[in-house]
């Protein structure tokens, strides 16, 4: 049934205990050709209330795994052990899950310091040694690493932004930023929460949104891009599409928890290139582990 509005979703708990599995899915299509992506991984996640509006998220990701045949053994342990540096991240928000602080973010910038110093004894070069630079100059930075934890590839599937007083009117839209539709991209999509298809009972909420390209800003990174892979489009009337952009979130009604999240994305630009990504995070007991 519909809620009756005005109603306010924020969070409402003094504790909770949940193991999530999250998924990720990339399925490129280029000249009819389809490789896939896949990584997926546990999280336990610790909810607690510290003081009137303040709660701490406490997550601990495990069991890490990345299919990718584009990418050699070397190259995904490599990444493995750069993604290990947030396996234990605490999350200070208010009751809307609006991110304050990180906290001891001294710990994670330890923690870069030990991962680079050992990734060097192994992996040497330019590529290497600018992550290595990037990844020691990014944490020193608390604003753009709060920025990147809230991005659906970490924990943005969980403290999400769709928090909020909603009415049955209510056009709320959030501005989302993209890397991965094409490489050496970025584009900006506007997400709008749709308060006219949110259902509930005594249990469950389900929140939806959808998303759109509001403008053709950065499009000549598209189409840049398509010419250094010699991919064919109608320079005339292709442009960079969503096909579907379509997300819902099924939330505890008592508590707000996120129970699942799951966003699905497809992009196209003309006929000989598409991308379709899945994002999905669901809560799962500690014997499906």
């Amino acid at each position: 049934m519909e809620p009756v509005f005005p109603i306010n979703i924020k969070l409402n708990l003094t504790e909770g205990k949940k193991f999530y599995r999250y998924s990720y899915n990339e399925y490129t299509t280029i000249n009819g050709q389809t490789h896939r992506s896949e990584l997926n991984k546990n999280f336990h996640v610790t909810l607690k209330l510290l003081e009137k509006e303040r709660f701490e998220y406490h997550i601990e990701i495990f069991d890490r795994v990345h299919r990718d045949k584009e990418l050699s053994l070397s190259e995904k342990d490599f990444l493995a052990r750069i993604a290990e540096i947030n396996d234990e991240v605490v999350l200070i928000t208010d009751d809307y899950g609006k991110l304050k602080n990180i906290q001891e973010l001294s710990v994670l910038q330890n923690k870069v310091e030990k991962t680079v110093e050992k990734l060097s004894r192994s992996y040497v070069g330019k590529h290497a040694e600018d992550t290595y630079q990037f990844l020691k100059e990014f944490y020193q930075k608390e604003h753009l690493v709060g920025q990147d934890f809230l991005k659906n590839n970490h924990f943005g599937m969980i403290v999400h932004q769709f928090y909020g007083r909603y009415d049955r009117e209510n056009t709320t839209k959030y501005t989302v930023r993209y890397r991965n539709f094409m490489p050496h991209t970025v584009i900006d999509i506007e997400e709008r929460v749709r308060p006219e298809d949110m259902r509930c009972d005594d249990e469950l909420m389900l929140l939806q949104y959808n998303g759109h390209i509001p403008s053709d800003k950065n499009w000549e990174m598209f189409y840049g891009e398509m010419k250094r892979k010699e991919i064919a489009y109608h320079h005339e009337t292709d442009v960079p599409k969503l096909d579907k952009y379509k997300g819902q979130i099924l939330l505890d009604f008592k508590t707000k928890e996120v129970l699942e999240h799951k966003l699905t994305i497809e992009f196209s630009l003309g006929e000989n290139y598409q991308k379709k990504i899945i994002y999905h995070i669901k809560e799962i007991s500690d014997e499906e582990l």
